[in-house]
Parts: C-alpha cells; structure tokens; sequence
C-alpha cells in the first residue's frame, strides 16, 4: 500500500491511566473479589509495572470506593453492602433521570433508540446492571456534560456492586414504578420517564428488594480474634490477566 506521507499520530495513553483501568476493571469484572487484599509489590508484578502507578491507581480507586484504604494496616478491595448500593443507585437514579428529562428535540431519534432498548430490558425482565446500563445510555444526550461526568463513577461502582447483589425487581415497593417507566418509554414522555426513574431507583423503592446474588461464592475469611474482616487468598497467588503494556 503507499505510505502516507505523514504519520498517524494516536492518543498516547498513560502507564498510570492504564494501570488504573485494569485493576478497576478486575474489581468490577470479580478477578479481584470484594475484601481481597492487595499488596503493592503484587500488583505491580502482576502487572508488569513499577509500583508508582500501582500506588496512584489505588488512590484513584479508593476516591471512588472502589478500594478500601487504611494507612499503616490495610488497602483491599471495597465490600459489597446493600446500603452502598441503595446510595449508589439512588444518586444514578437522580443523574439519569436528570440525562432523561434534557432531551433536546434534536436527539428525539436518538433517545428513542434507547428507548427501545429499556423497554427491551423491561421486558426481559430487568437486572440491577442491565437496567442501570440502559438508562444509562442516555447520558451521551445529556445536554449538561457534568451529569455525564458525576455519573461515570457511580455508574462503574454499581457495575461492581450489582456483579455481587441483586434487586428483586418483582417487589410491590418497585414494580409499579418500572411499569410506569416502561409506559413513558414507549409514550417517549421524557419527563414522565425521568420522574420514573427517579422513583424506581429511590432508596424508599429498593429498600426491602436488595438481595446477595446466588450464584455469588461466598470468601474464606480470618475469623480469629482482633483479625479485619478480609478474604483470604488460598493460593497465596494473584489471578493473571494480562499485563499492562509499557
């Protein structure tokens, strides 16, 4: 083929941005399970990597309460409680209800190809994450960036907090709202639907419906006496994924 005559220039990407992204994504894929220890030295030889970009990795991943920190004692991967899930949806609750009620008239085909897809997620028979995804999507419409921007993070955080719990969709407290959310979608009522989403995500609705998954395994733990409530990795060995390029 004939050679440009000009190079392609790519967005250069940080060691420490993807040292970040790839112990997030362990965390919120379950390689790195909630309470799990982790060890600097491990995860840089896990990763192929100087412990620098581990160490800052880690505090990015705590900002967002992905990772649990202690100085001088521990830094694990954060637990997976029903209440932090009952705030985290709550506030995505808000956000994508927020991204819903914008719509310009402009993305009118856009937001009813979402549309589309909740409703299919409604009728499948919703899951904590696919309902969180769906109304997700419709962030990129979002006419204020900043919603999109404050619900990046706790949309990464239910990903991980839905992986281990799930909500009980069926529950009198939820139903009726997600029956009034698939009725606005398929309307295309923006604010009648951001108000449903409001309202299926409300803590009052999930309150009695949050629940640990089944097929969650549950973790060998230290039980001893004065010892953190922290798994323990019988093998003694970090899961592999793969490295981080340098």
């Amino acid at each position: 083929m004939p050679v440009p005559a000009y190079a392609t220039r790519h967005p250069r990407r940080l060691l420490r941005d993807l040292t970040f992204e790839t112990i997030r994504d362990a965390i919120v894929d379950g390689t790195l399970t909630p309470g799990e220890r982790l060890f600097e030295d491990d995860l840089a030889a896990w990763l192929g990597v100087s412990k620098t970009p581990v160490k800052e990795a880690l505090a990015r991943l705590s900002a967002q309460d992905l990772v649990q920190i202690e100085a001088n004692r521990f830094t694990r991967v954060a637990t997976a409680d029903d209440l932090d899930l009952l705030d985290t949806l709550e506030l995505i609750g808000v956000l994508h209800g927020e991204a819903v009620r914008s719509l310009p008239i402009a993305a009118s085909e856009g937001a009813a190809q979402r549309a589309d897809r909740a409703l299919a997620v409604l009728d499948a028979g919703p899951t904590c994450l696919g309902l969180v995804e769906a109304s997700g999507a419709f962030l990129e419409l979002a006419r204020n960036p900043l919603v999109r921007r404050a619900a990046e993070p706790l949309d990464i955080r239910a990903a991980f907090l839905c992986r281990h719990l799930a909500v009980d969709w069926s529950r009198a407290s939820v139903a009726g709202h997600l029956g009034d959310l698939g009725r606005s979608f398929r309307t295309r009522d923006w604010p009648s639907a951001a108000d449903a989403l409001h309202r299926v995500f409300r803590r009052s609705s999930l309150h009695d419906a949050i629940m640990p998954r089944p097929s969650a395994t549950p973790s060998v733990t230290d039980h001893s006496p004065g010892a953190d409530p922290t798994p323990v990795d019988p093998t003694g060995t970090l899961p592999r994924i793969p490295a981080v390029r340098r």
